[in-house]
């Protein structure tokens, strides 16, 4: 039987996590949800107060389908937004509050259909007016109903330059919606990265950086991990899903604060452990070693632990 068969095994009759979440209040049905209070639908995410249907994001307070999105209030609909209050339609914004259908704003506030904007109030299209003349516009586009907007809005999109990447912050890194990123490689979605490539999706809670990181998505905090999916904290870690504060670790689900585990399944304070199986300092070293070389010569050791004809089955 090869590793990946006796890890299968291992997975397929230890106790599995049905929703995942730590220090929630009022949050029944959540995935993915941390420090955060009266929330419906929720996934991935951090510090979210009176939210609903939101994904991916920190520090949000009633939101709604939203996706993305921190440091937000009372927002619907929004994409990629950060520091936005009382917005609707809002996409690749930033500190934009009271406006509606606006993409690539920043610095704005009552803004209605408008796009590429920077430090701009009562503009409507992308046209300067009065205070009054703005209130009154708003009034009359609503009664047109949203088709009219979307259309409108979209003609308003297409007239201006559009950045090719929405980055701040960055130095020397490639990739979208980066923000303090130093040295990286095709990073998407990800705020505090330095040295790392092919990162999607990393969280910035706390002032958290991420280096010397590769090929993974939905962590936070980790420092040279490679194939990781929902880390949080790890260090030296590698094809670990779901584990938190994790140091030395290999092929690893759903492990928590332990460290020198190898092919362990719903371990908590764990220590030099293989399959679960727990071994002397010495005795686990050896016994690692000798099954790095039996995946070897498997063509197991690297990839993701599937069987021929299985898909990824994380839970």
């Amino acid at each position: 039987m090869t590793f990946f068969e006796d890890f299968q095994k291992l997975k397929q009759k230890s106790a599995h996590l049905g929703l995942r979440g730590f220090k929630n209040t009022g949050c029944e049905y959540n995935d993915y949800l941390y420090f955060s209070k009266n929330c419906y639908m929720c996934v991935h995410g951090d510090y979210f107060e009176h939210c609903m249907y939101c994904i991916q994001g920190k520090k949000c307070k009633y939101c709604g389908d939203c996706s993305v999105c921190d440091l937000c209030e009372l927002c619907y609909e929004c994409v990629n937004c950060h520091e936005c209050y009382n917005g609707v339609w809002l996409q690749d914004c930033r500190r934009v509050s009271d406006s509606m259908f606006c993409y690539d704003c920043i610095g704005c506030s009552n803004c209605f259909g408008c796009a590429g904007l920077r430090q701009q109030q009562h503009t409507l299209f992308n046209k300067k007016l009065s205070e009054e003349e703005y209130e009154k516009g708003v009034v009359e586009w609503k009664a047109k109903g949203m088709d009219a907007i979307f259309a409108e809005f979209e003609k308003i999109k297409e007239s201006v330059p559009h950045q090719h990447m929405m980055n701040y912050r960055i130095e020397d890194s490639t990739g979208d919606h980066l923000q303090n990123a130093q040295r990286c490689v095709e990073c998407f979605d990800a705020d505090g990265v330095q040295d790392c490539g092919y990162v999607y999706f990393h969280y910035n809670v706390y002032g958290e950086r991420t280096v010397d990181t590769w090929d993974v998505t939905s962590n936070v905090d980790l420092n040279q991990c490679y194939q990781c999916i929902q880390v949080g904290k790890g260090y030296n870690c590698s094809f670990c899903y779901y584990c938190e504060v994790t140091r030395d670790c290999d092929y690893c689900f759903q492990v928590f604060n332990s460290k020198n585990c190898f092919g362990c399944v719903s371990v908590n304070h764990g220590e030099y452990m293989i399959l679960n199986e727990k071994y002397s300092p010495e005795d686990y070293e050896k016994k690692k070693a000798e099954i790095i070389e039996e995946m070897k010569a498997s063509g197991e050791w690297g990839k993701w632990p599937i069987l021929e004809g299985e898909r990824f089955d994380a839970g």
